[in-house]
């Protein structure tokens, strides 16, 4: 069987001041005329059709288009589950009408995992449906039990549909959220980006629940990437959500079933954007080099100004050459790079650290020992008002 498998579309999504519905609806144009040329059995989506609970009209009809095509013009089965920017009430509206027409969409978490049965010429193929689910969720569907944390309300959704998953020969998992083999909050082996939301690992839980299925697709991470095995696989968001992506390439994943509910493809299937998303960095003569002036790039551009002082008319400058810029920021030349690992080592360092970086960052200089006295003596004192005000 052979499977296309999507997911954290965002539809609705914004970059800064710039809709992305264009370059969204782009996109899916690049992913349907790939379904004209290459045949698959159904379309997987592992959640976030939406950027946002309450999304926007552009994003209700760019999404109700898109699923009218793949289900309805191309006849192609779609299986959908809620993620967590999606509403779950939204989402689950007229499912049942749905399901007619080849949508199946799992939004709300329920005892009892949604299932689908599909077909190929070696037999069924179940599709089981998670949404995306939280403990208040678990504590709702289980209230016997005593439910903490994300795993622990996994673990209790498997255990009850334990029976019925061992009884399909040929299994695959849809399923939205921060999975890992092992479960380590500290060494995940997860590529993260800031467009991903996750609260300090604590909704980290172990992929090993899932050893069952023979295909996991899951969603929430932007980056295309294993949880820990072949068969546990983000796909990764259609389109670079945040420049923290800038260096990602993006795609959609086609994936083969053999007879016995083996692995035997899984490839990544990119479409280039309508825009892209990159930073820049340089002095003002060049970044305006290029072109003299001439519209040089359309795509999504951060902006960074080496001087040592202002750049007058720098924003209307820089918009002649980069007319869709997202941010500029000035850097003295002489400073040295800033190096922290990423956003762990950041949320590591202590308020003084922090500032002593940053002030190292933009002036190039260290911080002076009268500096540093007043520094600390701030410090102290806002440590000493948050202990005051702790319960």
């Amino acid at each position: 069987m052979r499977l296309l498998h999507l997911s954290d579309l965002h539809f609705g999504r914004s970059l800064r001041e710039y809709s992305l519905l264009e370059d969204q609806r782009h996109w899916c144009h690049q992913l349907l005329a790939h379904l004209d040329e290459v045949r698959y059995d159904a379309v997987l989506i592992a959640g976030d059709l939406y950027d946002r609970g309450v999304p926007n009209a552009g994003a209700v009809e760019l999404c109700d288009w898109f699923l009218s095509e793949l289900a309805g013009t191309r006849k192609l089965p779609v299986l959908c589950i809620a993620g967590n920017h999606d509403s779950p009430q939204r989402l689950s509206f007229a499912s049942s009408l749905y399901r007619e027409a080849g949508l199946y969409m799992a939004a709300i978490p329920s005892k009892k995992l949604a299932r689908v049965t599909l077909e190929d010429q070696w037999g069924p193929v179940d599709f089981f449906l998670l949404p995306y689910l939280t403990p208040g969720d678990g504590r709702t569907l289980f209230p016997q039990e005593e439910i903490r944390t994300f795993q622990d309300a996994y673990a209790a959704l498997l255990r009850e549909n334990r029976e019925e998953i061992a009884a399909c020969p040929r299994r695959v998992l849809l399923a939205h959220g921060f999975f890992s083999l092992g479960a380590d909050r500290e060494h995940t082996g997860l590529l993260t980006s800031d467009s991903e939301v996750s609260v300090g690992g604590t909704d980290l839980v172990d992929a090993a629940l899932f050893d069952r299925f023979h295909y996991c697709a899951l969603g929430h991470l932007h980056r295309d990437q294993t949880a820990g095995d072949p068969r546990l696989r983000y796909c990764g968001s259609p389109l670079k959500y945040s420049v923290s992506e800038e260096n990602q390439k993006k795609s959609v994943r086609a994936v083969e079933l053999g007879p016995k509910g083996e692995l035997l493809d899984s490839r990544a299937v990119s479409f280039p954007p309508l825009r892209d998303v990159r930073t820049v960095r340089g002095a003002m003569e060049e970044l305006l080099a290029p072109t003299a002036g001439e519209f040089a790039s359309g795509d999504y551009v951060q902006i960074t100004v080496l001087t040592k002082g202002t750049e007058t008319g720098a924003a209307q400058k820089l918009r002649n050459v980069y007319p869709n810029y997202l941010c500029i920021h000035y850097q003295n030349p002489d400073a040295a790079p800033l190096e922290l690992e990423g956003r762990e080592r950041v949320a590591r360092l202590s308020l003084e650290e922090s500032y002593l970086a940053f002030y190292r960052q933009v002036t190039g200089q260290e911080l002076s020992a009268p500096g540093r006295t007043v520094l600390e003596t701030l410090c102290r004192k806002l440590e000493h008002q948050g202990e005051e005000e702790e319960p």
